[in-house]
């Protein structure tokens, strides 16, 4: 479904985050997660509006490092978005076992409401798209009569249906109509996720943002778990109990990967790693190949990340041999992706053990592939991307 992987927008490295913070994710078990706060998310929206450049925000929560495990799309989505944000405290309590600590959750269910006071005061517009019949328009009514300022481009609910069965033209058409500045669309996920990423080099929103069941909460038909529930990060035992019947088997799926991540750290904690054999052939001649090879050293935090994407976002094909590292960061992960989504190709040579069953666990061999010596390395960068 999906072409070439680049950012949403298609822009070069140093315009594709504006904003105080790094455009580096970090990445936990093959999701990326950019490593903001409300304020700064709220700017990065303000700005991406002014800027009238098409983004996309993924609202990333335990559930998505689930479905991501057997949904190549799903993923490919993830590392296309402009901006992912932590909406569940998995990923930011998984943060520092595997590099930086993530500043904190940033949910949707909040920075949706938060989004529409900071419309009002600049003047944007914002539109309400999914939910069930009447949902979305009443979601705006609610925001309008908060701030009376704010303008309403418009809202609605289209009929349910698969994603590949839904009235795609008359969606576009609408919205073309309106011309909104931040969508919030409420398909539930990956749904929603998907569809903002099949539209946003085509269409003239400047900024999409998944919203799940936040219109739900604003419109009134769906409570959101008391405050005090949410204080004790145990809004999601709330959702269970208010709607077992449907959220029962995606909270014990959810609950196993937790348990398999967390038996993974473990193993990767104790066990001494392997390294990878060492090819002891003639080493190639990487330039004939058309390949900038380059000995990976560790990034100590996220300028020499940003450095480091910058140095190499041009390089076209390009090899980071893995000798003598142990282990990647969430941090140095997150670079090598930053990479991976502007060069022609990239590999990853003499992975250790360590290494190698962190990326299996995380589906990232698909976007990082490793290569056990110089002829494969050769060999996939010569394979089409």
């Amino acid at each position: 479904m999906f072409g070439k992987l680049e950012s949403a927008a298609g822009l070069p490295y140093s315009r594709c985050m504006p904003g105080s913070f790094s455009p580096v994710p970090l990445v936990l078990f093959g999701v990326p997660f950019h490593n903001v706060t409300f304020e700064e998310a709220i700017q990065w929206v303000v700005d991406r509006v002014r800027s009238n450049e098409p983004g996309v925000i993924a609202t990333a929560n335990l559930d998505f490092l689930v479905q991501a495990q057997n949904d190549p799309e799903l993923r490919d989505v993830l590392y296309a978005a402009d901006l992912v944000i932590a909406d569940g405290f998995p990923p930011v309590k998984l943060a520092p076992l595997f590099g930086p600590p993530l500043k904190g959750r940033v949910t949707g269910s909040d920075i949706t409401p938060m989004l529409a006071e900071r419309a009002a005061r600049e003047g944007i517009s914002i539109y309400g798209l999914g939910a069930a019949e009447g949902v979305a328009a009443q979601a705006m009514d609610a925001l309008r009569k908060r701030h009376p300022e704010l303008k309403v481009a418009g809202a609605w609910s289209p009929p349910y249906a698969p994603l590949d069965q839904m009235d795609h033209t008359e969606i576009l058409r609408r919205l073309d109509e309106a011309q909104p500045d931040i969508l919030f669309t409420a398909f539930g996920a990956p749904k929603q996720e998907k569809f903002n990423h099949m539209h946003v080099k085509t269409w003239k929103v400047p900024v999409a943002i998944g919203v799940g069941g936040t219109l739900d909460f604003i419109a009134g038909v769906q409570r959101r778990a008391p405050a005090g529930v949410q204080k004790i990060h145990c809004e999601w035992l709330w959702r269970w109990g208010t709607d077992p019947k449907r959220l029962t088997k995606r909270y014990v799926s959810n609950i196993v990967f937790l348990l398999r991540a967390l038996w993974l750290t473990f193993r990767l904690r104790i066990t001494k790693d392997i390294p990878a054999p060492i090819d002891s052939s003639v080493p190639p001649h990487w330039a004939g190949h058309g390949v900038v090879y380059h000995g990976f050293q560790p990034l100590g935090d996220f300028s020499e990340a940003e450095a480091f994407v910058q140095k190499y976002e041009t390089a076209g094909k390009v090899v980071f041999d893995l000798r003598g590292i142990e282990q990647l960061s969430s941090l140095e992960i997150g670079a090598l992706l930053e990479v991976g989504k502007r060069v022609q190709k990239i590999v990853l040579l003499h992975a250790g053990s360590k290494v190698r069953r962190l990326f299996e666990f995380s589906k990232l061999t698909g976007r990082l592939p490793l290569a056990v010596n110089c002829a494969e390395a050769i060999r996939f960068v010569g394979e089409k991307a």
